[in-house]
């Protein structure tokens, strides 16, 4: 089990967690550090003395820039946060994420709630953060749990502080119809990383995956707690209990990225009782900014079912892995794949192009291509890849893709794939070989440039 507490504890113990002691504001302020901290592949941070009741953070699920420095793990920190390790492989992390193991509830373990509820319900002292433009105090990495007919299901929301005593949130449309009208529901924010990624799973993509909680369970064995008749995340920081209703009107703002990929609808949220753990901590994510928490945890939602759905399609298991590089805030698809037979990587693109809305360029790497390498598959765009031959659009009719942020006047456009594979029917003869360290100088250089290497105290391993 891994709390947002331990998950920080542990960046903390790594050197990954940089601590603000210095007081910083909740409006606009915090928003404009954290920002510029991912912007410049900072550790994750912790602003320990706000404005209001709650203490913030920021980066806790992204990682690194893969273009600024080869062989980074950009998804390290969410390895870390369901127990994995922060070296975790970016295909086992796959694997993890694509099996959707289930943990029956009964199995789980039910504890008292961390939080305890206050005597004032005044949403405002909170101190959440704002961000430029918003002037709204927002929530961005939380959870609303609701119970219908016994079972509970958890979403994820987008929203502001309305009034003391309400807020304005975006969900998952599909959310909003299975809880069909006004029902008692509690918002929780800084919850476990496997409860944000099993919301994510559940109703952001197709298929509707109503037993989250479960599903968070079989990420992690967090305990839960209950609330009424619904079963929270029981070391949640921040709960606040009350009725959701559903209402046809538009919500404005900054969207998350996983809006994007989703129908949303809004919903207005009515508190009845605040909870607090003591000293709580809030995880936070400016929207709109670069390389952000919600960008990183749906590029690997998003991945790990198009790994799941396209290793199913053909009867075999071809993909090695998939990722939607962050970088690329999701406009761009990677897929290493063994190519089956001429013509396969064509079909491989066009199934993944019909299985998610997010990006509008598929790139078709081979299959020994490493996912901790962007620099080298974008290398492999160009050099490997003839633009004249390989580079493949579709007819401008299609639809235009949700993440990207250009082409947003609703016309349709072209799709791109690029193949920078092996065609299956050369010789291998003719096939040239990568170029590495080992491959391109003799023994005693490896070794002279090891041992000066060494000799300089770097840390990090020469590849």
């Amino acid at each position: 089990m891994t709390s947002l507490r331990e998950h920080l504890d542990a960046l903390r113990a790594a050197d990954d967690l940089l601590t603000v002691d210095e007081r910083v504001h909740w409006d606009e302020e915090g928003a404009i550090v954290a920002t510029e901290a991912l912007r410049h592949n900072c550790e994750a941070i912790h602003f320990g003395s706000t404005s209001g009741e709650v203490d913030f953070a920021s980066g806790v699920y992204a990682g690194p820039d893969q273009i600024s420095s080869r062989h980074h793990r950009p998804w390290r920190r969410i390895a870390a946060s369901i127990g994995l390790g922060r070296e975790c492989e970016y295909a086992d992390l796959l694997d993890v994420l694509s099996d959707r193991e289930m943990r029956p509830i009964e199995d789980a373990v039910f504890v008292d709630p961390a939080a305890t509820v206050e005597d004032d319900v005044d949403l405002y002292s909170l101190g959440l953060p704002t961000v430029a433009d918003e002037g709204r105090q927002l929530l961005t990495l939380g959870l609303v749990a609701v119970e219908r007919d016994g079972t509970t299901s958890w979403a994820p929301v987008r929203g502001y502080v309305h009034r003391s005593s309400r807020l304005r949130i975006s969900v998952p449309r599909r959310f909003v119809d299975w809880c069909d009208g006004e029902r008692p529901a509690s918002v929780v924010l800084g919850v476990p990383g496997a409860s944000l990624l099993a919301a994510l799973q559940g109703w952001t993509q197709d298929g509707g995956l109503i037993k989250v909680p479960q599903r968070a369970c079989g990420l992690d064995d967090i305990p839960l707690s209950r609330v009424g008749d619904r079963v929270v995340p029981a070391s949640a920081e921040v709960r606040v209990d009350g009725t959701i209703r559903p209402v046809d009107e538009s919500f404005e703002g900054s969207s998350a990225i996983w809006e994007r990929g989703c129908e949303t609808a809004a919903a207005v949220f009515g508190a009845d009782s605040l909870a607090l753990r003591e000293d709580p901590v809030v995880p936070f994510t400016p929207l709109g900014a670069p390389l952000t928490d919600d960008i990183h945890l749906t590029s690997l939602v998003e991945a790990a079912a198009l790994f799941r759905r396209v290793n199913r399609y053909w009867g075999v298991s071809p993909v090695s892995w998939i990722q939607l590089p962050v970088e690329g805030r999701l406009g761009l698809c990677l897929v290493s794949s063994e190519i089956l037979y001429s013509g396969f990587d064509w079909q491989l693109a066009n199934a993944l192009f019909s299985f998610s809305e997010f990006f509008d360029k598929v790139l078709v790497l081979d299959e020994y291509a490493e996912p901790t390498d962007l620099a080298r598959a974008l290398d492999d765009m160009w050099v490997k890849a003839h633009p004249g031959n390989d580079w493949i659009f579709s007819d401008p009719n299609a639809p235009a893709a949700s993440a990207p942020m250009y082409r947003r006047d609703g016309e349709t456009g072209s799709r791109l794939y690029i193949s920078a594979t092996w065609d299956p029917r050369w010789d291998e003869d003719y096939i040239a070989p990568r170029v590495t360290f080992e491959s391109s100088f003799p023994e005693n250089i490896r070794e002279s440039a090891l041992d000066r290497w060494n000799d300089l105290g770097f840390d990090e391993e020469i590849r």
